[in-house]
């Protein structure tokens, strides 16, 4: 709770308030003996807590306000993101606000109302290097939604590839990024950005379906007939891996059995040494998804 900026010392005294609760409700609760409660509290509770948070030095003035300023942008982006603000709130909250003058660039580009956002990013733009920095990488996540909004894909990738190299352990960065490589025809680097997200967390859904789409998109504008079977085989195992994580296993298998169909082929052609290992792993994940059917966890 400390390294999120909670202050420690809430803690016991949040227990003190519900031991105060607790006495003042014992009248009515005295049938209820403390060890069926969920969450007895108790004196030794209250003073671990409090032993536990003296541990802990106190927040500087610097320190508070820098939680205070991503408060501010967590909240005016889980706002807009999730549909609960509108024009007249943001406008109103941006004149004081950088998160929500942020959140309302965003929203101004889902709206198509580009003139209007890129007047907010000049006004953001016009703040000191110290205040722009505060804001990444969420600035430039949502300057670049702005440029993918209208198309504008090798721009989206000049945004986001300086952010993704300063925080390369971001999730988010790395499929903004993927998405936007992908569109701008580099889907090669879109996979070399996915496949560690996948092998960390193999029930990435929306890793899987951009790998797909990666796929498909170098199975189309590849000069090599060669590539395109390879990612044409691959797109189709990719889909798989999604539908499995869905729990559509005879969607999964589907996909499974259509691409070790496409590597058998390929074993009468001058691809068949490609071709042995990807159909050996196919065979692997056919294997691995019957037995997930079988048990569905």
């Amino acid at each position: 709770m400390t390294q999120a900026g909670y202050d420690p010392r809430a803690m016991p005294r949040f227990f003190a308030t519900m031991n105060q609760q607790s006495q003042l409700n014992q009248v009515e609760n005295q049938f209820l003996p403390s060890f069926v409660r969920s969450h007895p509290l108790s004196n030794e509770r209250l003073s671990e807590s409090q032993s536990r948070a003296q541990q802990y030095p106190a927040l500087s003035l610097s320190q508070q306000q820098r939680h205070q300023a991503l408060f501010d942008l967590l909240y005016w982006r889980v706002q807009v993101t999730g549909k609960h603000a509108s024009e007249v709130t943001l406008t109103t909250a941006a004149k004081n606000s950088l998160g929500a003058k942020l959140a309302l660039m965003h929203w101004y580009g889902e709206q198509q109302r580009f003139t209007d956002a890129n007047k907010v990013l000049a006004e953001i733009s016009a703040l000191s290097s110290t205040q722009r920095q505060s804001l990444e990488p969420l600035l430039s996540i949502t300057h670049s939604q702005l440029l993918s909004e209208q198309g504008k894909w090798q721009q989206t990738v000049d945004v986001l590839e300086s952010q993704q190299r300063l925080y390369p352990e971001r999730r988010d960065l790395r499929l903004y990024l993927a998405e936007a490589l992908t569109n701008s025809n580099q889907p090669i680097k879109a996979q070399a950005l996915l496949k560690p997200l996948t092998e960390q967390q193999p029930s990435d859904r929306y890793a899987w379906q951009s790998l797909q789409l990666a796929n498909e998109k170098l199975a189309k504008t590849t000069t090599s007939p060669q590539l395109a079977n390879i990612a044409t085989i691959n797109a189709l195992r990719y889909r798989s891996y999604d539908q499995l994580w869905n729990g559509r296993y005879e969607s999964a298998l589907t996909s499974l059995t259509q691409a070790k169909q496409l590597t058998e082929n390929l074993q009468t052609t001058d691809q068949a040494n490609s071709a042995r290992p990807l159909l050996a792993n196919i065979n692997a994940e056919l294997k691995a998804i019957k037995t997930a059917k079988d048990f569905k966890p």
